[in-house]
């Protein structure tokens, strides 16, 4: 996901009615680094999303679509990383942002909600890098529809482990795309929020959920 944010955030950053997602993204994370603080309760870290889509909500004048972008950008947990390219063996170095506050980039990392799921991993780290899926593929489906954009997060998963960005391909990683599609198609009727997807859900395993 994150070698094919560059593609997109990009793209997004042409249609928004913001100049500067990038800007407004970093409100985002300096709103979790500040205001949040770690939680080993699933009801909690969901209620924590809910904050961050909210205040998204707020600093768009309500525009869902930038929303989502800001909410995608204030998320990530890396503001560069390293792909490799197959046969050649070349390593390139991506970079979203021109400059960033490394200290709250750090704490916005160590405060995001990670126990998301009764099988996010016990780790300290978590489920924090599914918030990205989430919001980045609410957003394609909002813009694009719902279909389109659970097809781009399969193509990308096959292409981050082609090029070695994050290994193998995830299935949980493509669960969590499904929920954020759906969650996208659903703010085309009426402004929900992210906990009325989330809260449903007991795992990202599939085969594992109680409620489906």
């Amino acid at each position: 996901m994150k070698a094919f944010l560059i593609i997109l955030l990009s793209f997004a950053s042409l249609q928004s009615q913001v100049k500067d997602i990038f800007e407004y993204g970093s409100k985002v994370n300096d709103l979790i680094a500040r205001e949040f603080s770690i939680s080993a309760n699933i009801e909690n870290n969901i209620n924590q999303v809910d904050k961050i889509f909210s205040f998204a909500l707020s600093i768009a004048d309500s525009n869902i679509a930038d929303a989502l972008l800001f909410c995608s950008i204030g998320t990530m947990t890396y503001p560069v990383f390293k792909a490799k390219i197959p046969l050649i063996s070349l390593t390139l170095p991506f970079s979203f942002f021109t400059k960033y506050n490394e200290d709250l980039l750090k704490r916005k990392t160590k405060n995001l909600p990670s126990k998301l799921f009764e099988d996010s991993p016990s780790t300290e780290f978590g489920d924090k890098d599914k918030l990205v899926h989430f919001f980045l593929t609410a957003y394609l489906s909002y813009v694009f529809g719902k279909n389109f954009s659970e097809e781009i997060g399969k193509f990308v998963e096959v292409f981050e482990e082609d090029f070695k960005i994050d290994g193998r391909i995830d299935e949980r990683d493509l669960k969590i795309n499904q929920l954020g599609a759906e969650f996208g198609e659903m703010l085309h009727y009426k402004i929900i929020f992210p906990s009325f997807i989330l809260a449903k859900e007991k795992s990202l395993s599939y085969g594992k959920n109680s409620d489906n």
